[in-house]
């Protein structure tokens, strides 16, 4: 299955690989029905050594993780990408059209700085409770 997914600590991480059409909503949905999830967490994507989504699929996409606020899911998400500067701008549109669905998505070429981004962001939102 090109599409798996684990948890880092409390990030449930989901990690496309090749081509992807709708593994990775169904990864997203198995990580949130685990009973490690906890409401409110926020989301990692790998898409590292996954194939280059058309507009389209990333505009679906989108609009598939906009949906995943009300099932419990934070409206925060990183996004792993490759080093290539196409793959890069691919992350950006899919921020982009992501955005339009309330989604906050940052950027990353880096694992480890983006887990670090969304844990500080949750340890930021737990201190403002």
């Amino acid at each position: 299955m090109p599409v798996t997914w684990e948890f880092r600590g409390s990030v449930p991480l989901v990690i496309l690989a090749g081509e992807c059409k709708e593994e990775a909503t169904t990864a997203i949905n198995e990580a949130m029905a685990d009973p490690a999830f906890k409401p409110g967490t926020s989301l990692l994507l790998d898409v590292r050594r996954a194939g280059d989504p058309t507009p389209d699929e990333l505009r679906r996409r989108a609009k598939s993780l906009g949906s995943c606020p009300a099932k419990g899911l934070s409206s925060r998400c990183a996004i792993v990408v490759g080093p290539k500067a196409h793959q890069f701008g691919l992350g950006r549109m899919a921020a982009i059209y992501s955005d339009s669905h309330g989604m906050h998505v940052e950027i990353f070429t880096d694992l480890d700085e983006a887990i670090c981004w969304l844990e500080s962001a949750a340890a930021a939102g737990a201190a403002a409770l």
